[in-house]
């Protein structure tokens, strides 16, 4: 009775070892793979912002867009990005509020293929606004 009770203790110790290895490589893998999660936005989000991220391919289709005076920056950014010229609001918004930029109202012509910066580009100087009445 004593040398099957060694055993049973033996084996479940055998067994607590190799579930508690599973239990740690579980956890760990778990862990990596959030830090691979987390890392990937944070590199996709970052991009947005400081990248050449497009919606479309060049050439793309163009897009007329209206700039109300006293728009605020996020409903310029919510204009482009229901219009399908942008990626994310949000990365827009933050990259108008990093570098300042100062958007002008009228009517520009923009395409799904650029970039933050051209659109920046574009809706930032007024010279490039679309005379009145050209819609």
């Amino acid at each position: 009775m004593a040398k099957q009770s060694q055993q049973t203790k033996a084996a479940l110790d055998i067994l607590g070892y190799v579930l508690g290895a599973i239990l740690n490589l579980v956890f760990y893998a778990v862990v990596a793979f959030g830090i691979y999660y987390v890392a990937s936005n944070v590199y996709e989000f970052s991009y947005q912002i400081f990248g050449d991220r497009v919606v479309e391919a060049a050439p793309g289709r163009d897009v007329e867009i209206h700039i109300a005076e006293g728009e605020s920056t996020m409903d310029v950014a919510e204009k482009l990005y229901m219009n399908k010229l942008i990626v994310n609001k949000t990365t827009f918004y933050l990259k108008v509020q990093l570098f300042e930029y100062k958007i002008m109202q009228g009517t520009f012509l923009l395409n799904t293929s650029m970039t933050y910066d051209e659109i920046l580009s574009v809706i930032t100087d007024l010279t490039k606004a679309l005379p009145e009445g050209t819609s």
